[in-house]
Formats: structure tokens, sequence, C-alpha cells
């Protein structure tokens, strides 16, 4: 056997190199094709929360993967709050980060029917709720804040929603009838 020349050694490294970057590429690509099938087959449902006294309302996003993620803002999605006649589509405004104006989180399940929700609003509070499942999307759970209770609601009627919501005693959920669902007064 004879040894190999300089030239045969480059071109053995080359070829081992592009061979390693073409399985990385491979499996990054796997991973993105992962990402948006676990997208296509994911379910959103609407979401109502009373975090620190404030119901703030938006969207959950299930996956097949029993993980999911909930955006929540104040005032719902609506187009125009229909209390204020403000546009709620117009550029927004500097939020006041002391004030609960929106909150985000991740779900997952930690049993059959059972689930957390780890939320994160921007005023800083944060809630850890235990969530029970009534359905493959619909649940609520409870929790706390660093200054009072808090609690969650998925894939429910306004009517519905609003029995499982924890409200403050000098406060009422009323049904709004418009896309919002529910208001605190």
């Amino acid at each position: 056997m004879s040894p190999r020349s300089p030239t045969q050694s480059q071109a053995l490294t080359r070829v081992s190199t592009l061979a390693l970057l073409a399985l990385f590429a491979q499996l990054t690509g796997c991973a993105n094709l992962n990402d948006t099938g676990l997208a296509a087959m994911a379910t959103r449902v609407d979401a109502y929360a009373v975090v620190n006294e404030q119901l703030v309302q938006g969207v959950m996003t299930l996956y097949p993967n029993h993980t999911g993620t909930v955006a929540l803002q104040l005032g719902g999605t609506q187009a125009t709050s229909t209390t204020t006649g403000i546009d709620l589509n117009a550029a927004p405004k500097p939020l006041d980060h002391s004030v609960l104006n929106s909150c985000v989180g991740r779900f997952r399940y930690t049993a059959t029917a059972y689930g957390t929700v780890d939320l994160h609003c921007n005023d800083g509070t944060t809630s850890d709720l235990r969530m029970a499942l009534i359905g493959e999307t619909r649940g609520y759970g409870y929790g706390h804040t660093a200054t009072g209770l808090s609690s969650l609601t998925f894939g429910m009627e306004p009517a519905e929603a609003r029995a499982h919501l924890t409200v403050p005693p000098s406060k009422q959920l009323i049904e709004t009838g418009t896309s919002s669902g529910l208001e605190m007064k």
C-alpha cells in the first residue's frame, strides 16, 4: 500500500468536511420541519385570565406534543374598544411597565388531565398556575402572584370562563357580546 500524497489527504479532508456539513444541514432541516409541522397542527383557542385584579385576554396555542403558549393583553383582541372608542390597531404607544398590560406564558402537561402554565407579565408579575384540563382544548387553572391570586381559562365561551375565573370581591365579570367576550367592572 502506498502512502497518500498531500493532495489526496486534503481531498479526503474536504470530502469529510462536506459530508459533516451536509449531515448537519439535514438535521437542522429536520428540526425546522418538526417545528413547522407542530405549528401547522396547533390549535388556537380563546383564553381569559385574572391577574392582579386585572382581566387580560387573548389566545392559547396548543401543540400536539403536549405543550403550548399563551399570549394575553389588557382589553382583549378586539379592533376598537367599545367603552372608549380607542382604535386598538393604531400604532402602539410605549407601555407603562409598572401597570399590567400583557402576559405571556408556556403551557406543559404534567399528567393526562393536568398541566402548568408559567405566566410572566409586563409589570414583573409572575405566576405558576396549576391547570385542570376538561377536554383536549379546554381547561382552567389557579395560582398565586406576589400580591394575590391568579386564574386562567382557555377554550371556553365567556359564560363558562366567567364561572372559573377568580374575581376580586369589589368587581364583577360581565359578558359584553363583543369579540372580547368579557369585561371587568
